[in-house]
């Protein structure tokens, strides 16, 4: 069950993972200030660009908590085609590189690969956020809830775009609980 989704990961991330960028808090977009423990917990994908690891999956989600090293769990899980499908899930492990920037995240998948994992921006309430990487080739829209509204929908979509992600380009998450 692994081997082709770990497979699917490995191919999707190993083109921009070879090098990892240094986070400059200057440049960075991520944001600036991160309560860690708010942001632990499931989140639901409302849209993402398109990536072989997540072909034809409903119901994404993405599960952190955090270790007492401080370091992040990250538990990505999807079903293939329809909520009684295939379950597929991935293992990580996240941290923070730079204490300047506490939205740039880097994520290691397999003990392996690294990936860059920006949170570009959070609600206050830590309801919603727009993440990506720092090439802006894979994106996500994240919710607490599987279902938005349309005005949020559309103001996330915005925030996205405003980030240079070609919002043009995603895929809305089939969530069907």
């Amino acid at each position: 069950m692994y081997k082709s989704l770990a497979f699917s990961i490995i191919l999707s991330i190993v083109f921009f993972s070879c090098s990892m960028p240094k986070f400059n808090p200057d440049t960075t977009q991520a944001i600036k200030s991160l309560h860690v423990d708010r942001y632990m917990g499931k989140w639901y994908e409302i849209y993402r660009l398109p990536m072989r690891a997540e072909k034809d999956l409903v119901n994404v989600t993405a599960t952190y908590t955090l270790r007492n090293d401080n370091r992040i769990d990250v538990l990505n899980e999807g079903y293939k085609h329809h909520p009684g499908g295939k379950h597929k899930k991935a293992k990580a492990l996240a941290w923070q590189p730079n204490p300047e920037i506490d939205g740039a995240l880097i994520v290691r998948f397999f003990g392996l690969f690294k990936a860059d994992y920006l949170i570009l921006a959070l609600d206050d309430d830590y309801q919603w956020a727009v993440v990506s990487t720092l090439s802006r080739k894979y994106a996500w829209v994240l919710a607490r809830e599987p279902d938005i509204s349309t005005d949020l929908e559309q103001k996330l979509l915005d925030t996205a775009q405003s980030f240079n992600i070609d919002t043009s380009r995603f895929i809305k998450t089939v969530q069907q609980w």
